[in-house]
């Protein structure tokens, strides 16, 4: 991989993967009702490593986290 390449998936992470923080204060949502929406399948992870419940890491897109949030308050 060129570094041009890597500078377009690192502009690509930067404007399209949100973290959860990122992607509760989108939805509006507390811990609780984020996690709910997850366990329900309404919203999930583009990306989850593996490990164990403190240092995983999982990524959102944010157009499916906008979309979530739009339909939801409807």
């Amino acid at each position: 991989m060129n570094k041009k390449e890597l500078e377009q998936i690192k502009k690509f992470m930067e404007n399209d993967l949100l973290t959860k923080s990122q992607a509760m204060e989108i939805t509006g949502q507390s811990p609780n009702a984020f996690a709910q929406s997850l366990k329900s399948g309404k919203v999930s992870p583009f990306y989850e490593a593996e490990g164990t419940k403190a240092d995983k890491v999982r990524l959102y897109l944010r157009e499916d986290i906008e979309t979530y949030a739009k339909n939801k308050r409807k």
